[in-house]
């Protein structure tokens, strides 16, 4: 009986022990998973402020390749479809790939 009940508290202490602190790994995780997001916003809507957001992150040496790759990628998307599209391509989309450009400039020189 007695090791039932030690049993069943060490189990309720394993359970209620990790779910009340996060691991690092999880905080890590959720910081990542944040700076994505503002990344995919400011990546997709052109703008001074979208702008600032893309040098930060982009300039972290830790994130560099990552922010580089995926503004060269996005970019290469768009000239293609304003390539297909030609001279009826949509002001949007001519902002748009003047952003990313702008953005990769910005990352490679500071």
């Amino acid at each position: 009986m007695g090791r039932q009940i030690f049993l069943f508290l060490f189990a309720v202490s394993l359970v209620t022990g990790c779910a009340a602190t996060p691991s690092q790994t999880e905080v890590e995780q959720q910081r990542l998973g944040v700076m994505v997001q503002a990344l995919q916003q400011a990546i997709a809507t052109p703008s001074p402020e979208h702008l600032e957001v893309i040098a930060r992150y982009g300039t972290d040496s830790r994130y560099y390749v990552m922010v580089r790759g995926w503004l060269v990628q996005t970019l290469s998307g768009v000239e293609s479809q304003l390539a297909a599209s030609g001279d009826a391509a949509p002001e949007a989309m001519r902002a748009q790939a003047e952003h990313l450009r702008a953005a990769i400039r910005r990352i490679e020189l500071e």
